[in-house]
């Protein structure tokens, strides 16, 4: 499998996780299967050539669209298949993809308008033939249409960054329940099951940089009350205990 990844830099960084294009080579002809983390972000996703399954359902459309992660998924590559994407941080999708592409008018590619941006982005995806184009086109197209002055999202970034410090709306003239619906709209969780998650996604993170680190001692470090809680957080979040995911980075790292 080859994947490769762009993460952007400066003010678009606010905005996107991360672009990716991932190949599978033909003749593997065992399905490659990864773990999607949640971390409350949200995506689109490109079906350029062969089949791909999320959580044990084919993706059919050309495009799929992810508005927020709440739990781990599970991805399934067969052979020959090559997909490529946008990963947008929790509640920065742009309000006008957002918008469009939850409407249930959408759900479908017949149903889909003929040209739109994203549609157009499509098009262009498929008339290319290598990792490096599909990211030029990638990072070009969020440039153009990631919002990146919109006031909206601004202030939604900095609420998402106070929920994520344990504050939530203190420079915000909204009632907090306000805050909560807005939240839920705009991430699909309220503030305190994001902060859950949040946490659990560091604490992936923190496996990925020392996969050797006691489990007593992560779970300290990243403010559980204790290694057990830690294990039931992550077998809510992410399906696996803090020992397997362990165990798997360890491998993969001999590998």
């Amino acid at each position: 499998m080859d994947f490769r990844i762009v993460k952007p830099k400066h003010k678009l960084a606010d905005h996107i996780q991360a672009i990716w294009s991932v190949k599978v080579a033909k003749g593997e002809h065992n399905a490659v299967t990864k773990p999607l983390y949640c971390d409350g972000g949200s995506g689109v996703t490109f079906l350029l050539q062969g089949e791909a399954k999320l959580d044990g359902a084919t993706i059919k459309a050309p495009f799929v669209v992810q508005p927020y992660s709440k739990k781990t998924q599970t991805i399934e590559l067969t052979d020959n298949t090559w997909l490529c994407g946008i990963r947008f941080h929790p509640g920065m999708m742009p309000l006008s993809l957002h918008a469009g592409l939850s409407d249930p008018a959408f759900s479908n590619e017949e149903s889909r308008p003929h040209s739109s941006p994203i549609t157009d982005l499509y098009t262009q995806l498929r008339s290319q033939s290598s990792h490096g184009a599909h990211l030029t086109a990638l990072y070009r197209w969020c440039v153009q249409h990631a919002e990146l002055n919109s006031p909206i999202l601004t202030n939604r970034a900095l609420l998402l960054n106070q929920t994520k410090q344990g504050k939530i709306g203190e420079q915000f003239q909204q009632h907090q329940r306000q805050i909560e619906r807005n939240f839920r709209k705009w991430i699909g969780m309220s503030p305190k099951y994001f902060q859950r998650l949040r946490r659990v996604h560091a604490s992936v993170l923190a496996l990925r940089e020392n996969p050797d680190i006691s489990l007593s001692d992560l779970a300290f470090h990243q403010g559980f009350s204790d290694q057990a809680h830690m294990t039931r957080e992550f077998n809510t979040f992410v399906l696996a205990t803090p020992g397997e995911i362990s165990q798997k980075i360890k491998s993969q790292s001999k590998g």
